[in-house]
């Protein structure tokens, strides 16, 4: 297996001629636009860009079609579920090795004293903020394969990583998290390249605390007194959760030349709003408990009052559609989510449900759908287009789901919320579908696998071919413990 590791200095290796002489080439083999020694801030906003922008089918659009937001009339593999190795060197090179090399400085005290490294933000900010890099991304991961490399992955010495499984990769997520958050200290000076909350380290910690919402309900299925746990702690925390427009976390395109919003790569003829998004919001979907308009999808779609296109088809010949996701979601300057109180106050309705706190369900899942409304509404004037303010009806429209939960039940209703909250944002929305059910999305007809739904991606082929026998673990502890699509994970139970 190739190491993952990235060589970031370029060795210099002088030869001496062998002769009687010393020749002094001078400055030919310096590059004096080159940096010389690592920049913590550098290494931070590259690692936070490429987590945001990796994108293409696999790591963007895949997910987005899956839970059905969107239909391919075109190259409609992913939509019918083909098993295709995915590579994931992306995440683990420079990615997480850029974060890893942050911290590896913190550790050298000639470094960690240089003016160099203090003016890029306090010791413990800016090692607790790459902390929480790295657990977004390790999630990601394991989220999207099982068992993963991981206590092994970033050692350089290590040329075939065992995996961990995913379990024990939680466990530690929490731990990072919670431990970062607690090192992270607002007295002191912000970490600087941070191109998400600006290096706000009372931001960061109310992100840790909702992220540890959403991680405790993700494992619930599977250990529930940890996830109970974590969920009160996080709640409870002095530092809070996201609650307002002002705590959440978006990225906002910096340049859009090299920072643009992800979805800004996607061909537009390539894709349609699905049938079942289009109708469900419209309020006239089978399998979906909203039967009124929600005006959300005035800023998902293009086209909100028409059809949206039949999904997971092999052949869409006289079959069309106008609906197309929006610019409010694909400019190229439009922010991109991250973490929105919308999904907070979801996850505590939830957990209200299930008992875990005394907060009122009711109040939870109306000020989640208020808040999607509101943060909707903002996004539209931040993407530089013509603003619309759906924040009118939000109220009316909560007042509607609260007493469809009274028919289908609490859970389906959430289930359908967080569903719409997290339009554009397919990790999280592919993660709740997993866990849940909801919503009740059919699988395409003309399948490419077995038929289900995907519920992971196959590992890398370098995997199978150069760590063979790591690879083989990690299938094992799948169910079914085969290298499948619809294989589930350790937290993907009933």
């Amino acid at each position: 297996m190739k190491k993952y590791n990235i060589i970031l200095f370029i060795t210099i290796i002088v030869f001496s001629l062998g002769s009687c002489e010393t020749v002094d080439y001078g400055d030919t083999n310096v590059n004096t636009n080159g940096s010389s020694e690592f920049n913590s801030a550098a290494l931070l906003t590259a690692a936070q860009r490429r987590y945001i922008v990796i994108g293409g089918r696999s790591f963007l659009g895949n997910p987005n079609l899956y839970v059905q937001y969107q239909a391919q009339p075109v190259y409609q593999d992913p939509s019918r579920y083909a098993e295709t190795p995915t590579d994931w060197s992306a995440y683990y090179v420079q990615t997480l090795q850029n974060l890893q090399q942050v911290l590896n400085l913190s550790n050298d005290s000639e470094i960690i004293e240089d003016p160099s490294y203090t003016s890029n933000g306090s010791l413990e900010n800016q090692v607790g903020l790459a902390r929480i890099m790295k657990v977004l991304i390790f999630k990601r991961l394991t989220d999207t394969y099982g068992d993963i490399p991981y206590f092994d992955a970033l050692n350089p010495e290590i040329q075939s990583p065992s995996y961990t499984p995913q379990k024990e990769i939680y466990a530690d997520l929490i731990k990072e998290l919670q431990e970062a958050r607690d090192m992270m200290d607002s007295s002191t000076s912000a970490p600087v390249g941070d191109i998400i909350y600006d290096g706000d380290v009372t931001s960061w910690k109310k992100y840790v605390n909702s992220l540890l919402l959403a991680i405790s309900l993700q494992i619930s299925n599977a250990d529930l007194a940890l996830a109970q746990s974590t969920f009160n702690e996080a709640l409870n925390d002095p530092n809070g959760v996201i609650e307002t427009l002002d705590d959440e976390a978006w990225y906002q395109p910096i340049n859009v030349s090299s920072l643009a919003n992800p979805w800004t790569a996607f061909r537009p003829a390539d894709y349609n709003m699905s049938e079942f998004v289009q109708n469900a919001l419209q309020g006239d979907a089978n399998n979906y408990s909203n039967s009124i308009t929600d005006r959300r999808l005035e800023i998902f779609s293009t086209a909100p009052e028409t059809d949206g296109l039949p999904y997971g088809l092999a052949d869409y010949t006289n079959i069309g559609s106008t609906a197309q996701i929006s610019l409010y979601i694909t400019s190229p300057v439009s922010p991109f989510p991250l973490m929105t109180s919308a999904y907070t106050f979801l996850n505590r309705a939830e957990a209200a449900v299930k008992g875990w706190t005394e907060e009122d369900p009711k109040t939870m899942l109306e000020a989640g759908i208020i808040q999607s409304y509101a943060s909707l509404s903002k996004l539209t004037i931040d993407s530089g287009l013509e603003p619309i303010d759906i924040t009118a009806d939000a109220e009316a429209f909560a007042t509607a789901r609260i007493a469809d939960a009274g028919i289908v039940g609490k859970e389906q209703v959430i289930g359908e919320e967080k569903w719409a909250a997290l339009f554009s944002q397919g990790f999280d929305a592919w993660a709740e579908y997993r866990r849940t059910g909801y919503p009740n999305l059919t699988p395409s007809p003309n399948p490419l696998n077995n038929g289900g739904i995907p519920t992971r991606y196959l590992y890398p082929t370098s995997e199978i071919n150069l760590n063979n026998a790591n690879w083989v673990t990690g299938v094992n502890n799948l169910t079914p413990a085969e290298d499948r699509n619809t294989s589930r994970v350790w937290w993907d139970v009933d």
